[in-house]
């Protein structure tokens, strides 16, 4: 019952009560600027990006949960700037650019395509609301000439300095660079370097990440 009556708690002081139509704005968020030092990774070939994400992080609420609790909420008071997955897709752009080319959709003949789907992006906090973290989420496949050739999951948790909106997006933004600078190791790793890449010539990615 002390557990139940702290969740309800955690509830009603993150969600906010209901402001009506003339309440305050909602403060926005995003990921801010791409600072990060680059990784030292090889040049790399072109390659095409499709993005994509579950339903619900096409929307701009910024999600938080309890624990492993299955009834996902969203701040009452706060919101992404533009949904998590083009917040998401901007930043592996950027990363990944450093690297060499990123092409739009559709890929152009011979160039690899890269599958981007991300499946979670949240805040998760702790019963007694004592400490959360930034999780995300999001599972990369590679493909030649429409056939697979290697496909990773990336799961990031990142601890937020504050139990609130403002700590879970600095969290979430470090949980993306993480995930953004894993996908592009990967990637050099598996892609020859900046050279046509041909099914042939692809490499089997290290059982070691």
């Amino acid at each position: 019952m002390k557990q139940r009556i702290v969740i309800l708690a955690l509830a009603l002081v993150l969600g906010g009560c209901s402001l009506g139509r003339n309440g305050p704005a909602p403060t926005l968020y995003d990921l801010g600027a791409d600072q990060r030092p680059a990784p030292a990774l090889a040049a790399r070939a072109p390659i095409a990006l499709a993005f994509g994400a579950v339903p619900a992080l096409s929307d701009a609420g910024m999600i938080w949960r309890i624990g492993d609790s299955a009834s996902p909420r969203a701040y009452a008071q706060a919101r992404w700037a533009t949904p998590p997955s083009e917040l998401v897709r901007q930043r592996l752009v950027e990363r990944l650019s450093r690297q060499g080319p990123v092409l739009a959709e559709p890929p152009a003949a011979g160039v690899p395509q890269v599958q981007v789907t991300l499946t979670r992006f949240e805040q998760v906090f702790q019963a007694d609301g004592s400490a959360s973290e930034g999780r995300l989420a999001m599972q990369a496949v590679l493909l030649a000439d429409r056939s697979v050739v290697a496909q990773l999951r990336i799961d990031r948790a990142v601890p937020a300095s504050s139990q609130d909106a403002e700590g879970g997006a600095r969290a979430l933004r470090q949980a993306t660079d993480e995930a953004a600078d894993e996908l592009a190791a990967w990637l050099a790793r598996t892609m020859p370097p900046d050279a046509p890449m041909a099914r042939g010539a692809v490499r089997a990615p290290s059982a070691r990440r």
